[in-house]
């Protein structure tokens, strides 16, 4: 199921899985999954939305953020879309760094 929200285009992939696209270039920038979290702080186990920056190799992805409902969680994605990180240069999934002309 394809929606589209703001921005940004949100594919269902899975049952409690959702890939986030960019609308102007059509490729994947995050991974929205529903799962349990355990805070660090009180040691309590939370099912909450998980969304990660996405790269091909699973264990190379780094988490965007945690949020409670899926309707955040693709906020989150759209805000983060918007505005250009500079801590986080764009990598290919060999972990060379994308120039803006090859984007």
């Amino acid at each position: 199921m394809l929606q589209e929200v703001g921005n940004v285009k949100v594919l269902q992939v899975g049952e409690r899985v959702w890939l986030v696209l960019d609308d102007a270039a059509n490729r994947i920038h995050f991974q929205i999954e529903y799962g349990p979290a355990t805070r660090s702080d009180t040691h309590e186990t939370l099912m909450v939305y998980r969304v990660d920056h996405w790269v091909l190799k699973r264990s190379d992805r780094w988490p965007l953020g945690y949020y409670d409902e899926l309707r955040q969680a693709v906020d989150g994605c759209a805000l983060a879309l918007g505005m250009p990180n500079f801590l986080n240069p764009a990598t290919a999934p060999d972990g060379t760094i994308i120039t803006p002309q090859e984007l």
